[in-house]
Parts: structure tokens; C-alpha cells; sequence
């Protein structure tokens, strides 16, 4: 660039190279859960995990699916290995899902979401426990154990292969023993895929939910 443009320029105010640039002032589009979602602090004896806590009563009905409907287990037994589940009341069995900070499951994956749902004598009870930062997962951990205490069998979509194996690893990296070795595991990821492989064009959960249960997931 010849010295006469860069001095036409520089008397328009553009400046050349980046010494002079300023970096833009990055807006901070962070919003503390606790003005998002309506939960509370969970005590344990490592610090508070927020929590959101729901009930659905027995009348309420999930897209086609009335809670009230009783499910037979025999088969669903059968296929997963335990021919005694059928045997088990449905209060027995804890539903487990997690959202997480990525997809690799490495040590370097937190889990941010960890829901939890299970039925009561009056409906179905639902937490979902948040990871408002990395400092609190062992408060998390602590609280998930505690839930997990009375139940011997956990249900999964894609848990076998995610779920299970990423709260186990961070279960060890918290110095916790992780319960889910000694549990009852069914993933009905594999079921589904047995299922409907030849029927939908996609077996994931929101395809199940839609295709299946006619359920559509609000954004």
C-alpha cells in the first residue's frame, strides 16, 4: 500500500494492522439457574446441589400414555437378562438420564443435568439435579447416591454405553464408590433398536417419543 493511501486512510480514522484494535467487549450472557429453573438447594455433607423437584399425579398422561396404565414386565425381563423383574413392583425402578458438557465421556466430561424419576404410591416424582460448577459435583454425586439407595434397578436410553460408564468415572475422579455396579441395568436403547428397526427411520429418544408415544418435545 503506497504511503499517499495509507496517509488518506489513517485521516479517515481506519487504522492498519491490529496494534491499534481494540478486542470487543464480550457481553456476558450468563443467567444463574436459580432465575431459570424453580428448584432448591439439596443439603449433603459436601456442600448444597440445586435441585428441581416434580410430582405428576397418577391421572396425568405423558402423550398416549395415561400414568395410570399398568405395565406388564415379564417380557421386558426376559429380553434384559432378569426373569425376575417382572416380580418387582413398579416403584422399584429409578429412571436415569444426563445432559452433559460433551460427547467423548472423557475425564474431562461433567455430567450438568442429572435426571432422576421414579413412581410413588400417588403419581410419579421427577429431579433433576444441576451442576451450577465443577466445585459442586461432589455435593451432586453425594445427593444422586442418596436417591439411589433404596432401588436395585436403573433404567436407561443409551446408559450402557454413556450414562453408566460416564457416572461411574466421575463416581472414582470424586473418590466415591459409584452404586451402579451392584445394580439392576436396563437400557432400553438396544430394545427399541430390536423393536422398531425396520419400522422408523430413526430409533433415538426423541424420535421414540414422537413416533411412539406421540409426545413432542417443547423447546
Amino acid at each position: 500500500m503506497d504511503n499517499s493511501l495509507l496517509d488518506r486512510l489513517k485521516s479517515l480514522g481506519v487504522h492498519i494492522g491490529t496494534s491499534q484494535v481494540k478486542p470487543a467487549e464480550k457481553s456476558s450472557m450468563r443467567v444463574p439457574v436459580e432465575q431459570v429453573i424453580d428448584g432448591y438447594e439439596h443439603t449433603t455433607p459436601f456442600g448444597a446441589a440445586f435441585l428441581a423437584d416434580a410430582h405428576y399425579p397418577e391421572d396425568y398422561q405423558h402423550g398416549i400414555i395415561p400414568f395410570s396404565q399398568r405395565v406388564d414386565f415379564s417380557l421386558l425381563g426376559e429380553w434384559a437378562g432378569y426373569p425376575d423383574l417382572y416380580e418387582k413392583p413398579a416403584n422399584q425402578f429409578i429412571f436415569l438420564d444426563t445432559e452433559t458438557s460433551g460427547l467423548a465421556g472423557g475425564t474431562g466430561t461433567f455430567a450438568f443435568m442429572i435426571g432422576l424419576g421414579w413412581w410413588q404410591q400417588d403419581g410419579f416424582r421427577l429431579q433433576q439435579f444441576f451442576l451450577r460448577e465443577p466445585a459442586e459435583e461432589t455435593a451432586v454425586l453425594a445427593a444422586l447416591d442418596e436417591i439411589l439407595t433404596p432401588f436395585q434397578t436403573v433404567v436407561t436410553y443409551n446408559g450402557k454405553s454413556f450414562d453408566i460408564p460416564l457416572l461411574n468415572a466421575r463416581h472414582t475422579l470424586s473418590a466415591f464408590r459409584s452404586p451402579f455396579p451392584a445394580m439392576q441395568h436396563v437400557d432400553l436403547l438396544a430394545l427399541s433398536r430390536r423393536i422398531w428397526r425396520n419400522r422408523l427411520p430413526s430409533r433415538s429418544l426423541g424420535s421414540i417419543e414422537h413416533d411412539v408415544l406421540a409426545i413432542n418435545r417443547s423447546l
